[in-house]
């Protein structure tokens, strides 16, 4: 049976959580950054720990600060430069096997396709949430049509993908990725630890991997 891997983005594929980086980019110069930054976190772990849904997670990190445009595009910029250093290593294996590769992520494309399509992986195998902005550039909201940003966000896109007949591998850190397994959408779970290891997410998993060479074959 044919392998498909549904990789999450965050602390996976880069070796950071996209929108607190957001958050610090856009606070820097403020006098209270460090107090909003540890509220931003201690929310991202709460919901990567499965504490809190992902759309209330979502929501509260987003009204703890103000974005626009050029953020995301400094952004864009520090994550291209925080790439996991395992899919450096094994990347000629992922560009020869893109037809058996999704990611998907509850984070924004406006960011993320930019990196992953610098790394040679198509634009269609890219699956996130839509920034949406005001006229001036400013960050005002996201789109609310898609399915990531929902409770079990991952787990509807994973089921709309329509791998029916395949071995669905799911490949991430936190409790929204061993969703779509738990929930029927994957036949594994497989927690990546090479950036942060989460002990509920390591606890749910049918395999702990610490690196992208696992899944390449090449360890």
């Amino acid at each position: 049976m044919d392998k498909i891997y549904i990789i999450d983005f965050d602390s996976t594929l880069v070796t950071l959580e996209s929108l607190d980086e957001l958050a610090r980019i856009a606070l820097a110069g403020r006098p209270d950054i460090n107090q909003i930054m540890a509220q931003i976190e201690n929310i991202t772990n709460q919901g990567m720990s499965g504490e809190i849904g992902y759309d209330e997670s979502l929501d509260r990190r987003l009204k703890l600060f103000s974005a626009d445009r050029q953020h995301i595009i400094q952004l864009t910029e520090i994550l291209k430069a925080n790439i996991s250093p395992s899919l450096i290593s094994n990347i000629e294996w992922f560009r020869q096997n893109t037809n058996s590769i999704y990611i998907v992520s509850g984070g924004f494309e406006d960011y993320i396709t930019p990196v992953i399509h610098g790394l040679g992986l198509p634009e269609d195998r890219i699956f996130a949430n839509r920034l949406v902005y005001d006229d001036s550039g400013n960050i005002t909201g996201y789109d609310q049509s898609g399915l990531l940003w929902k409770p079990l966000g991952k787990v509807r896109q994973v089921e709309a993908l329509g791998l029916s007949g395949k071995q669905v591998i799911m490949i991430g850190d936190g409790h929204t990725d061993f969703e779509v397994k738990e929930n029927g959408a994957a036949d594994e779970f497989w927690a990546f630890t090479e950036t942060v290891s989460r002990p509920q997410a390591t606890k749910d998993a049918d395999r702990v991997i610490n690196s992208f060479a696992a899944v390449a074959g090449t360890a």
